[in-house]
């Protein structure tokens, strides 16, 4: 007969747990197995998350309700998203040498591009102002108006981007 206690079923399912620390080194892979053993049981507990909402929205197909059907849905997805999110960890780790540079560097690009695409959206929208006075037309003015406007504010949001970095 085999006799199972819960410590023999933890200590299975658990690592083993990390030793103390004999130097800085031994320190930050203290924090990185914290992290892994932390990211590890957090993105499964997402995952029965999950599970139970996509079980609540299968029970919940039978109701006429569509608040039930809907709060259902989103601990479904609620649960994707704390598995998404801690199995992408490595896409925060900008502290090595040179990713920071990296992000910047397009953060850069992408600031140019999107100033150059608000300057055109800006360029658009004023020849649509022009051409709406030759018709006449109120609704092609206010249409060029908003045009030239969210150019505008495209090119701004180009020009605050690197105060953020």
């Amino acid at each position: 007969m085999i006799k199972l206690d819960l410590l023999t079923i933890i200590s299975s399912i658990l690592p083993d747990p990390p030793t103390t620390p004999t130097s800085p080194a031994g320190l930050g892979n203290l924090v990185q197995n914290a992290i892994e053993f932390l990211s590890l049981w957090i993105g499964r507990l997402g995952g029965i998350i999950a599970f139970i909402g996509a079980v609540k929205f299968a029970l919940s197909i039978k109701s006429e309700e569509a608040n039930e059907k809907i709060q259902s849905v989103l601990i479904m997805v609620s649960g994707f998203m704390i598995v998404s999110a801690v199995n992408n960890l490595d896409l925060f780790s900008f502290g090595a040498l040179g990713v920071e540079a990296e992000f910047n560097a397009i953060m850069d690009f992408i600031s140019r591009w999107v100033g150059s695409i608000g300057g055109v959206a800006m360029l658009i929208g004023g020849i649509m102002f022009a051409l709406a006075f030759k018709d006449n037309n109120a609704a092609s003015k206010v249409n060029g108006l908003k045009t030239l406007a969210a150019g505008a504010i495209t090119s701004s949001v180009a020009v605050m981007l690197p105060t953020f970095m």
